[in-house]
């Protein structure tokens, strides 16, 4: 598994860069579609985990408002087996009212009739970006089972509330299906719901920690920038050996989350057995370590920071929701307590 990136890599990740500081906010997301932020697949030119993650990571460095998170996962984890259009926003309704990241009981049910089409019941809460979106990837119950079914959001059984965030800048809705039907091609079988659902968490929380670790990141050349600048008692502030130490602090912790980030999205493009496993590492540490820069930022910032028109507040923003989609630290933490418990009962038996 190659750890570098290559010049093509890097070259997108600059090209993705660029394109959102010059773009327009309002005009960011058809600018993206037509670089071809969604190019996914398996084909030679189409991008991997490894390309998705940068361009996550220019999304938070920038605090761009588009939908790509939740379309790139979908796409990565289940494209090539619904029917998405290539243009299609897709928002990802996974999560219930008063129900965490597990998923393993969905309320939401998916009706199974042979002579007609599949009809979804249920609500989902939050959903971001439903507003905006073409169809939603819902994960609803089937029997003793779980489904991933695409649901057209136009249509009279697909009922979208505007909900509440903490960042400003993303839209979250809750949305109630009443016999809401699921496209024709667009309902997966049980088993292949099921490694779907894996693939798409493992993905999505990946990409949210790219995103987090991107936002971290400008915030802390920002805080940097302004330590070099900020003089008190006729020195910078950035000699004092206390700023110095907390700037070094937020640098390592920036610089090691992102490498978790590409080795869980490297590990994904390759199939390694563990994939699962680092895109939990990667998500855990990245969740803390992100907090821990934009925390480290506002001291840095001292009051200033805390007023509404200081742009540290926003960074902080978008590194909590990204922090607790597809699961917060301890989500992934636990996860990772139950593979090494289960490891070590294996070799208990081995033995």
């Amino acid at each position: 598994m190659d750890l570098e990136l290559s010049d093509e890599q890097s070259w997108l990740a600059e090209s993705v860069g660029a394109l959102l500081a010059r773009t327009p906010a309002s005009h960011a997301w058809d600018a993206l579609l037509e670089f071809g932020a969604l190019s996914i697949g398996r084909g030679a030119d189409d991008l991997g985990a490894v390309e998705l993650a940068l361009i996550a990571r220019a999304i938070g460095e920038r605090l761009a408002t588009v939908p790509f998170l939740s379309g790139a996962a979908a796409r990565y984890a289940v494209g090539a087996e619904l029917a998405v259009g290539e243009r299609d926003t897709i928002a990802l309704a996974l999560l219930e009212p008063g129900l965490g990241w597990d998923l393993e009981r969905p309320t939401t049910i998916i009706d199974d009739d042979a002579d007609g089409p599949m009809r979804v019941d249920g609500e989902k809460a939050p959903v971001e970006g439903a507003g905006n979106a073409a169809a939603l990837l819902v994960l609803a119950g089937d029997g003793d089972g779980r489904r991933l079914a695409l649901v057209s959001t136009g249509q009279p059984g697909v009922t979208i509330v505007p909900g509440a965030s903490i960042d400003g800048t993303l839209t979250v809705e809750r949305v109630a299906l009443t016999g809401a039907i699921a496209r024709a091609d667009g309902v997966l079988a049980r088993d292949r719901s099921e490694a779907g659902l894996q693939r798409l968490l493992m993905v999505g929380a990946m990409l949210s920690a790219a995103e987090a670790v991107g936002a971290a990141s400008a915030v802390l050349a920002l805080a940097r920038d302004y330590a070099g600048e900020r003089k008190q008692f006729g020195r910078a502030i950035g000699s004092f050996q206390a700023l110095r130490h907390l700037l070094a602090d937020m640098y390592v912790k920036e610089t090691s989350a992102w490498s978790t980030v590409l080795f869980a999205a490297a590990a994904l493009e390759d199939e390694l057995e563990d994939a699962r496993q680092t895109a939990h590492v990667a998500k855990a540490y990245a969740s803390r370590a992100t907090l821990d820069i934009a925390h480290g930022a506002l001291q840095v910032f001292g009051g200033i920071a805390f007023t509404e028109e200081h742009p540290a507040h926003t960074y902080l923003r978008r590194i909590v929701v990204r922090g607790r989609d597809f699961g917060g630290a301890r989500h992934h933490e636990r996860a990772i307590g139950r593979v090494l418990a289960h490891a070590d009962r294996v070799q208990e038996v081995v033995a």
